[in-house]
């Protein structure tokens, strides 16, 4: 059985000290933060969920060595509203060898499919949707 001493105490006490800061500063900054950080996420949340247009590679099929044909999905909540996708076609490399900007005019439809045709300078071996931005 150990018994400790104010010697021991002192000594502890030293070697680790109390914290610099006061409490109620931690407190405030804890609160600041809550009150920035918590209306920011539900806004980003719910601009997130309700994109203006999503689209979606549906198939694609590498033709020929400078073609590849891709059947893309748009979904628009406003069809009316006009829209692009940019769609990048790629080598094994991940290089980008081939770019086609899908135009969506104003349409009656919110749920459409394209079948487009890109052209590359080297054969491809993916495609992807760079980004899709109402007009």
């Amino acid at each position: 059985m150990t018994t400790h001493t104010e010697t021991d105490a002192e000594r502890i006490a030293r070697r680790y000290p109390g914290s610099r800061t006061p409490r109620w500063l931690w407190l405030v900054a804890v609160a600041a933060i809550l009150a920035v950080g918590v209306p920011w996420l539900i806004w980003t949340a719910t601009y997130g969920a309700n994109p203006a247009i999503s689209a979606k590679i549906v198939s694609f099929s590498v033709t020929s060595d400078q073609t590849i044909d891709v059947r893309v999905t748009t979904q628009r909540p406003d069809p009316a509203r006009p829209a692009v996708c940019t769609l990048t076609a790629q080598a094994v490399t991940y290089d980008t060898v081939g770019q086609y900007v899908l135009e969506l005019p104003p349409g009656s439809e919110e749920l459409e499919h394209h079948d487009v045709t890109i052209r590359t300078f080297k054969r491809p071996t993916s495609v992807k949707i760079e980004g899709c931005t109402p007009r």
